[in-house]
C-alpha cells in the first residue's frame, strides 16, 4: 500500500473500532421519508436493512466486517467490481445510491486520484453510512442528496465520468424511473470516451425481464453476470466491446489487479454469464409510467 493508503485505513480502523464489540441483534432503527432502515450486528457482520412495509422482511443493503473494511461480502458488489476489467484506470465515478457505502470506500483507498461522486436520495441513509459503515466524504469523495436521475439532468454540459454504477434501492427495489430507456440514455450521455455502466438489478422482481429488455436495448454493447443471491449485474457502453475473454483470462485479471488488492480472479469465479430473461418482454420508456 502507499502511503496514504495505509493512512487511510488506519483512520477507517480507527473510525469503526467501537463497533467491533457492539452487541449482537438491533443496533439502530428509523422510519425515514423512504425506508424503514434497520441497522443489526449479526455474528461479525454489520448489516443495513431496508424492512418491507407489508412483510416486514428486511432487505439487506450492505454488509461490513469492522475488521476487515476493504473487504467486499456481498458478492454483487463483488460482480459490480469487474466491470473494472475494461476500465481499469477509472478517474471519474458516479454512483446512484450509497447504502452503506462500501463500493465507494473501495474504489476511494484503490483509486487514489479518482474523484467519486455519490448521489443518495435518504439523508438518513447517509448519516448511518458515516455511522456504522466507515463512510467518510472528502474532497474525493463527494456525496449529494438528491434524486439520481434529476441530478444527472443537472449536471453541466461535457460533465463525463468513467464510471457510472447504478445501485439505488429501497426494499420494494429500484424505482422504476431509473431503469427506462430514457434514464439510460441520460446516463449514456454522460459517459467518456471509454465509459461505462454497470447497475444492478434483481431476478425475483417483476419487472426484471422488461429491466434486462431495456438495458439491453440502451447500449451497444453489453454482458451480465448472475450471483447466488439471484443480483444480476449489467455492464452497457457504446464504446467498449466488452469482450468476455477480459474475465475468463483470470491470470491476466490477477496480475492487473493484485497489485491493488482486489481479488477480481476470485471474484469472477462465483460469477454466472448464463443470465437468461422473457426476451418479449417490452422495453420500459418513460412514457410507460405511472403519473
Amino acid at each position: 500500500m502507499s502511503p496514504w493508503q495505509e493512512h487511510n485505513l488506519a483512520a477507517i480502523t480507527h473510525h469503526l473500532a467501537p463497533l467491533r464489540h457492539s452487541p449482537q441483534g438491533i443496533l439502530f432503527e428509523r422510519q425515514s421519508a423512504y425506508n424503514h432502515i434497520v441497522v443489526r450486528r449479526k455474528h461479525n457482520q454489520l448489516l443495513l436493512c431496508y424492512r418491507h412495509q407489508q412483510s416486514h422482511i428486511e432487505e439487506v443493503q450492505s454488509r461490513l466486517d469492522p475488521l476487515s473494511p476493504l473487504d467486499l461480502l456481498s458478492p454483487y458488489t463483488q460482480a459490480m467490481l469487474l466491470s473494472l476489467a475494461w476500465c481499469p484506470q477509472p478517474q471519474r465515478i458516479l454512483c446512484i445510491g450509497l447504502g452503506g457505502g462500501r463500493l465507494q470506500m473501495v474504489l476511494h483507498h484503490v483509486f487514489e486520484s479518482a474523484q467519486l461522486e455519490t448521489v443518495e436520495l435518504d439523508p438518513l441513509v447517509v448519516d448511518l453510512a458515516a455511522r456504522f459503515f466507515g463512510f467518510c466524504p472528502d474532497e474525493r469523495q463527494r456525496i449529494v442528496i438528491a434524486d439520481g436521475r434529476s441530478h444527472i439532468r443537472t449536471l453541466a454540459a461535457g460533465t463525463t465520468y468513467d464510471l457510472i454504477i447504478l445501485d439505488a434501492y429501497q426494499a420494494e427495489g429500484v424505482a422504476p424511473h431509473l431503469l427506462t430507456y430514457d434514464f439510460y440514455s441520460e446516463c449514456r450521455a454522460c459517459l467518456g470516451p471509454h465509459g461505462l455502466v454497470v447497475s444492478n438489478l434483481h431476478a425475483s422482481t417483476p419487472i426484471y425481464d422488461a429491466a434486462r429488455k431495456t438495458f439491453g436495448a440502451a447500449f451497444r454493447y453489453t454482458i451480465a453476470g448472475s450471483v447466488p443471491s439471484g443480483n444480476i449485474v449489467v455492464i452497457g457502453s457504446d464504446t467498449v466491446s466488452l469482450d468476455l475473454r477480459k474475465i475468463q483470462n483470470r491470470a491476466a485479471l490477477a496480475e492487473q489487479f493484485g497489485i491493488r488488492g482486489l481479488p477480481l480472479a476470485a471474484w469472477a469465479k462465483h460469477v454466472s454469464f448464463r443470465t437468461p430473461y422473457r426476451r418479449r418482454a417490452a422495453v420500459l420508456r418513460d412514457s410507460g409510467l405511472p403519473t
